[in-house]
């Protein structure tokens, strides 16, 4: 497993992020997403090569087939530009966005959908080492930490 994220469920029914010290976890800028502007019926970003939603952005590199996930610093600070859609391909990079291919974060939504609607008291996203993200609930800290300290590497997707 090369990065993950350990989350907790709260009391208004939502995950935060229980390792604080995310250092350069690519999947902190994907968590941002999805606690605060995940739509998860949206589709602008297969057509389009910049998507914004609030304060975070889609980019899809077309001729890669890629995604980067991000957070939109310059809807939050003034004095940050924002890149116009052809500077974008040199502003992502590994600590502003999560980069995950088209055909993994439409598979990651279907099934973080499913595991918001389940709403186990603990959950993990992690990029395994084949750079696929995924998410999987739990109904223990201790099930959780488990599966993180037993984890073994998938078959390839």
């Amino acid at each position: 497993m090369k990065e993950y994220l350990l989350l907790h469920k709260t009391s208004l029914n939502n995950y935060l992020i229980f390792n604080k010290t995310l250092g350069n976890n690519s999947l902190s800028q994907l968590f941002f997403i999805l606690f605060s502007d995940f739509r998860p019926k949206e589709k602008d970003f297969l057509n389009q090569m910049v998507s914004f939603y609030n304060a975070s952005f889609i980019y899809h590199n077309f001729k890669y087939n890629m995604l980067y996930l991000g957070r939109a610093d310059w809807e939050l600070d003034e004095d940050i530009t924002c890149p116009s859609d052809e500077e974008f391909s040199d502003y992502v990079n590994e600590n502003n966005s999560c980069k995950m291919s088209l055909e993994n974060f439409l598979e990651f939504r279907k099934q973080w959908i499913a595991l918001k609607q389940n709403l186990q008291p603990f959950a993990i996203i992690y990029r395994d080492e084949h750079d696929w993200v995924d998410c999987k609930g739990f109904d223990s800290k201790e099930a959780m930490e488990l599966f993180v300290k037993n984890y073994q590497p998938a078959v390839e997707h």
